[in-house]
């Protein structure tokens, strides 16, 4: 058996949702052609939603993102090698944002074909989302990716196959890397927070709930009633309402107008607004439900995650950080760095296997370990400085 083929040994009804509770449906979508992460590869664009309506979500995967990625990829061998010569700072950071985020990357893999020499030439990121599978019914194998820049409009944006990276050459210039992390789904990855989409979307909900009761709720209604009897149309209505409603509100003003018609001031129109009995406090409990069980989803130590815990870098905190940031990179960012590299390196391995993938760390000052400059003042300057200072 090639060891070199991405092969998968299970059929389409084999595969099902995992939980009742599970956020999503994690069931591939099989087409003609490709296979999708769900309806117009919707998986992916739910990953994307809760990254971009979850200020807590978006802030954790941002740090988890900087922390793998530090000052970025080295060459650590004994004569480092540009590796910007093969792969951009950019398409390194927006591989590992992808990890993070949809829990796996992509990148083309552009090959030298040089009858003398067939080696990869250089690497380029590929949005992950926005490949599909092709999948072997006959073989059970997975030999290529789709891609589509929006697979919602496909007739428009025809999807394109590229082969899969094999780390053989096999006379395509151009072929597809694609890394996931751990998982025992056969075609998409899943990122690992995975139980926490739900209150990323919670977050969102809130956000966008608070928005609309400023635009909104907040703003101030105006009601004016004609108590001498109604319009003889509904279209005369409309236009003397516009004309009332340009003299009331101005351009930039919110508030909302009802212009009533009225055969008598017993039928004017009366508003009332209810409100929800403690809709604060409950909006409260929700959005700190919510920070807290996205730390949990994540694994992110508290003390570095959360606003309500985390310390101010000095004092008893400062030993407290350093054990939880040593923490972090042992159960997290080490582990998520060697799988980004293992894919990484199998490319490298072809280019210049002398090479030594790894990521640098930050470099970190030690507030600790700093002593306070003293600075003596003679008596002499003491006596210049008052002098002055009362001249």
């Amino acid at each position: 058996m090639d060891t070199n083929k991405n092969e998968v040994h299970i059929f389409r009804n084999e595969v099902d949702k995992h939980s009742a509770f599970q956020p999503i449906d994690i069931r591939p979508r099989f087409g003609q052609d490709w296979v999708l992460n769900g309806v117009n590869n919707c998986n992916f664009k739910t990953y994307r939603d809760a990254y971009d309506d979850s200020p807590t979500n978006q802030s954790i995967i941002n740090a988890f993102v900087n922390y793998i990625y530090g000052e970025g990829l080295i060459d650590t061998s004994q004569d480092p090698k540009d590796l910007t010569i093969y792969i951009s700072d950019e398409d390194v950071l927006l591989m590992v944002q992808d990890y993070k985020t949809y829990g796996g990357y992509a990148g083309q893999v552009v090959w030298d074909s040089n009858e003398l020499d067939k080696k990869p030439l250089k690497i380029e990121y590929m949005p992950i989302y926005k490949l599909g599978v092709n999948y072997i019914y006959e073989t059970a194998v997975i030999d290529g990716y789709w891609y589509s820049w929006d697979w919602t409009r496909r007739f428009t944006y025809r999807p394109k196959l590229y082969p899969v990276f094999t780390g053989t050459y096999k006379g395509n210039d151009l072929e597809l890397l694609v890394v996931r992390r751990p998982t025992a789904e056969p075609f998409f990855p899943i990122p690992d927070y995975l139980s926490g989409i739900p209150w990323a979307q919670v977050e969102g909900q809130l956000g966008n709930a608070g928005k609309n009761h400023f635009l909104n709720a907040m703003s101030d209604i105006t009601v004016v009633n004609y108590n001498q009897g109604r319009q003889e149309t509904p279209e005369l209505a409309r236009q003397e309402a516009a004309k009332v409603r340009g003299k009331v509100v101005g351009t930039e003003n919110q508030s909302a107008v009802i212009v009533s018609f009225n055969d008598s001031a017993d039928e004017a129109v009366v508003v009332d607004k209810v409100s929800p009995p403690e809709l604060n406090q409950q909006n409260v409990f929700y959005s700190e439900e919510a920070e807290r069980k996205l730390i949990v989803a994540h694994s992110a130590p508290p003390i570095l995650f959360s606003g309500s815990n985390a310390g101010n870098g000095f004092s008893s905190n400062a030993d407290e950080i350093k054990v939880a940031t040593n923490s972090l990179y042992r159960r997290h960012i080490n582990p998520n760095r060697n799988v980004i590299l293992k894919g990484l390196n199998s490319v490298f391995s072809l280019i210049d296997s002398s090479i030594k993938l790894d990521f640098a760390d930050f470099e970190e000052e030690d507030l600790e370990n700093k002593e306070e400059e003293v600075v003596e003042i003679t008596p002499e300057q003491k006596f210049n400085f008052f002098q002055k200072m009362f001249k």
